[in-house]
């Protein structure tokens, strides 16, 4: 808390000097116009029009003008001018996005719409809310009014999911008296990567003179890819290890060798003396000839939106607007270091097909002294993606059941020639077909602003639905794995989805969040123009529900009869050739059925009220200091499975697994001091706020195979962030900007909670220790700009601008690692030890004394991600109508670890478009 009060008292400072500060400044500069001061944008994020520079809020408004002289074209870019905002991403189209460090990661990108937590940041497409776990809307900022980012707990006006923030996407609106058009073209060049090129444009039509107006908006972005899938072979890791040293590879492979070495004497990993016990799988390899491509990893953003704007009378209006666009991405954006610098091996295609669409109604009146508004939207967001996964058999633990002979899979079979001894060609990938749907419906009344007492009102109502359908296809016809299967029906009631050819396990789920909400603010000056007060609360209902499940091919009926063997001359090992059953399988066996797990607690409801206060004084009319304390919430879930069936019927883990089913909602509090203050004829602008936020029962995803071979999520931690934001821009001289804008957080976990699984793990090490920073959360970031544009005789107006970017320091998951466990047993799903399984023993393998429970393999999940900087620089002219941009990005062409990941034993790093330089026309009329 001492570091919250010295920043306060730097606060208190600033305002001091701005009292004082301004008038001596208009004096030294001659008396100067108010139009060389900062230019102030009109924003609605209290629920009514305000200035962004004279409310009580800290919020980062950029308008369409800053827009396009900051090249923003994508959410990425968006990122780099607002310092208190971080993203875990995986790519476009697929992102998590966090304010003031209220961050601990996310889920793997195939399991987002059934194990992804709801995001903590709110998105908003003018008044619709459109936040998707994982896959938050990456909208392309065309024909935008202004995009507002606020910072801290917005519960009250905002709701469920924006307890980190809010960022509120602003469209143009039809222009009901005049014609306008606009269109701009741009084309990019990036170092070592393929060419980018594009259009965008709108026109709004006047139909009917200050009654009816349509404005249509249209854009077309292709983005050269940029990193290589170069040529390289891969199968089912394995090293023997040595003297004093475990062996590694495949999970289960391990297990089995130690296994093998129960009751041995000086056993080793490998058969190659008589004490030895365990047979390394004759193991295939896969190539990636079909799929060798240079600069793969390529976008496509194609869209537009139409609006209509129709005044019925001097007090009522009803606004439609519509948007549709489609993303589509070829290859994969993370590279990964251990191949090369924006190199990656990839076995199977990479592709991503993301479609939104958005539509709102917008009823405005007034009633007497009251402004009233509703607005109904539906969302409708359908993303289709495939991957390779022939990696996932780094650190499946079940992989050698799909991938193998039943010979491999068993450790009691691994002697005998009979049941085979070869591991597959990992041909592996998975298919997520997710569709969010969702409407919502908001009604709010606000009393006039110029009242002493002004209060808004509302409500709110929000259904939304996920429908997973998302199949791995990792069974092998090699394997005997020769049919084709479809879900099992007890889990696939309501979806009834159907899969493609070698499914082995498949999600059929329906996620469904329901949310009822009243919310109020009220005002009232104490002094007038001097001293506010606020307070607001919202009261809230929600319900969150899971139907279906998953099915597998964990059944000896879906797989052929080894009936004879080959045997490979090199090694020895057999291979088995297998033939169809008697009686053919039709369907999957049932791994999860959600109407038996989750019995008694599906739906889950929960209520309850947050609670904001303000008070705020005005030093000037154009400065202000003030103190808040906010509070938000993010709704609860379910998980699939909570655990294995080997570890639920375990007396020590039976608490655990019941309480593993669901997850409770998380919440946090938030003290916070600030200033706004518009110093020397508002030639200098100074917006800082310092802030406390206390966040209990944080939502985290773990895949954690000693629990549960299933994602799961978990209420695993509590923490404190400590920070300091703010952002500065001054105008020295008609025709000189200089701004910047920074953040300090200073984020620590305090601790586990007490449930049972968050006691596992962080007994386990599995959770980064107490004390630990939080995820993609830099000590210090920031941004400094600076735009010098003068006028020319004939009209003609050149600029230059130059920016920096630097970002510090991170850890990229609070998840720090996994530990494979030693289970001492013939197979995974057995429960042990116990009389049953004579065999789960302590075994000395390669000198190392192991017993059942010990670690046998560490999968490292958080990275430490070293601080960067970037620069970039334009230059131009304008006259009139049109103008003409060159820029530079990432002029120093740094490769930044924006985000840094290892779900399938690999460590994969997304990092930023190497050095570009581009070019943008324009023509307005």
């Amino acid at each position: 808390m001492k570091a919250a009060l010295k920043i306060s008292s730097a606060i208190a400072a600033v305002a001091m000097f701005g009292a004082g500060g301004s008038a001596a400044w208009a004096q030294d500069a001659g008396g100067a116009e108010t139009s060389l001061g900062v230019d102030d944008i009109v924003v609605t994020a209290t629920r009514r029009e305000e200035s962004a520079n004279r409310i009580p809020v800290a919020i980062q408004a950029l308008g369409a003008k800053q827009l396009e002289q900051l090249n923003v074209t994508s959410f990425e870019k968006l990122v780099e001018y607002l310092p208190s905002v971080r993203t875990a991403s995986r790519g476009p189209g697929i992102s998590s996005v966090y304010i003031r460090g209220l961050s601990t990661d996310t889920a793997g990108s195939q399991i987002l719409g059934v194990a992804g937590v709801q995001p903590n940041v709110a998105l908003y497409l003018n008044d619709a809310p459109a936040s998707t776990p994982g896959r938050n809307l990456d909208i392309h900022p065309t024909d935008i009014n202004r995009i507002e980012v606020l910072a801290g707990p917005q519960g009250t006006l905002f709701g469920a999911n924006a307890m980190g923030g809010a960022i509120r996407y602003i469209t143009n609106k039809p222009n009901l008296n005049e014609f306008e058009a606009g269109f701009t073209g741009m084309a990019a060049t990036t170092k070592g990567g393929a060419a980018s090129f594009g259009a965008e444009g709108f026109i709004n039509l006047p139909i009917v003179k200050d009654k009816l107006g349509l404005r249509l908006a249209f854009y077309s972005d292709h983005q050269g890819g940029y990193i290589d899938n170069v040529a390289g072979t891969y199968r089912m890791p394995w090293d023997a290890g040595g003297p004093g040293r475990l062996p590694t590879g495949n999970p289960l492979l391990v297990t089995q060798a130690i296994q093998s070495c129960v009751g041995k004497v000086n056993c080793v990993a490998t058969a190659t003396g008589t004490s030895g016990g365990f047979k390394v799988p004759l193991r295939q390899s896969i190539s990636n000839n079909a799929f060798i491509e240079d600069n793969y990893n390529d976008a496509n953003y194609n869209g537009g939106r139409a609006t209509v704007d129709f005044h019925i009378n001097d007090d009522w209006s009803i606004e439609a607007m519509t948007l549709y666009q489609e993303l589509k991405t070829n290859g994969v954006f993370d590279y990964a270091p251990g191949v090369g610098d924006l190199k990656v091996q990839q076995y199977g295609p990479n592709t991503l097909k993301d479609t939104i669409s958005l539509s709102t109604l917008t009823l405005k009146g007034r009633m007497g002294i009251l402004d009233m508004i509703f607005t109904s939207s539906y969302q409708n967001h359908h993303s289709v993606q495939q991957a390779d996964y022939a990696k996932y058999a780094n650190i499946g633990l079940y992989m050698p059941f799909y991938n193998c002979d039943r010979g491999v899979y068993y450790a009691g079979y691994a002697t005998s020639a009979a049941q085979g001894q070869t591991c597959y060609s990992p041909a592996n990938s998975y298919k997520v077909n997710d569709r969010n749907k969702r409407w919502t419906q908001e009604f709010r009344i606000t009393t006039p602003a110029e009242n002493r007492l002004r209060a808004t009102v509302g409500g709110f109502y929000d259904l939304n639905k996920i429908y997973d359908v998302t199949q791995w296809n990792y069974v092998l016809p090699a394997a005997g794995f020769i049919y084709d299967l479809t879900p099992n029906p007890q889990v696939n009631k309501e979806i009834g989805a159907g899969v493609l050819p070698g499914a082995g396990f498949v999600n059929t789920i329906l996620r469904r969040d329901r949310q009822f909400a009243l919310y109020g603010e009220a005002s009232f000056d104490i002094v007038p123009d001097k001293l506010t007060i606020t307070g607001g609360a919202r009261y809230y209902d929600e319900s969150a529900a899971m139907y279906g499940g998953s099915s597998s091919s964990f059944s000896g009926t879906v797989r052929a009869t080894c009936a004879t063997v080959s045997t490979d001359p090199a090694t020895g090992l057999t291979t088995c050739n297998y033939v169809p059953k008697a009686v053919a399988p039709t369907s999957l066996a049932a791994s999860a059925v959600l109407s038996t797990n989750l019995a008694g607690i599906n739906p889950a409801k929960y209520s309850g009220v947050i609670f904001k206060g303000n008070l705020t004084y005005k030093i000037t009319p154009d400065s202000l200091i003030y103190a808040t304390f906010s509070e938000g919430f993010r709704p609860g879930g379910f998980n699939r499975k909570g655990c294995n069936g080997g570890v639920a019927a375990q007396a020590a883990y039976a608490a655990a697994c019941a309480a593993n089913r669901a997850y409770a909602p998380d919440k946090v509090k938030n003290y916070e001091l600030g200033a706004k203050l518009g110093l020397l004829d508002r030639r200098l602008q100074i917006n800082v706020a310092a802030y406390k936020i206390e966040w209990k029962d944080i939502q985290m995803a773990a895949f954690d195979q000693n629990i549960s071979n299933q994602t799961f999520v978990s209420n695993l931690a509590n923490a404190r962030i400590y920070g300091f934001e703010g952002d500065i821009t001054a105008r020295p001289s008609a025709g000189l900007t200089i701004s910047s804008g920074f953040s300090y957080n200073d984020t620590k976990l305090t601790g586990c909670t007490g449930n049972a699984i968050a006691t596992l793990l962080c007994a386990q090490g599995v959770l980064v220790p107490a004390g630990s920073p939080l995820a993609l959360s830099p000590k210090f970031q920031g941004n400094l700009r600076f735009r010098y544009e003068w006028e020319m005789e004939g009209g003609l107006k050149p600029f230059i601008s130059a920016g920096m970017h630097y970002v510090g320091k991170t850890i990229t998951s609070d998840i720090a690692n996994t530990n494979i466990l030693y289970t001492g047993c013939n197979s995974p799903y057995a429960t042990c030890p116990s009389a049953a399984n004579p065999n789960a023993a302590n075994a000395t393998i390669n000198g190392v004394f192991v017993k059942p429970g010990d670690p046998i393999q560490l999968q490292p999940n958080s990275f430490n991600q070293p601080s960067y900087t970037t620069f970039e620089a334009s230059i131009g002219v304008s006259k009139d109508n049109w103008s003409l941009t060159i820029y530079g990005e990432n002029l120093g062409d740094k490769r930044p670890q924006l985000f840094t990941s290892a779900n399938d034993g690999e460590k994969r790093v997304t990092t930023s478009r190497p050095r570009t330089i581009g070019m943008r026309v324009s023509y307005k009329m």
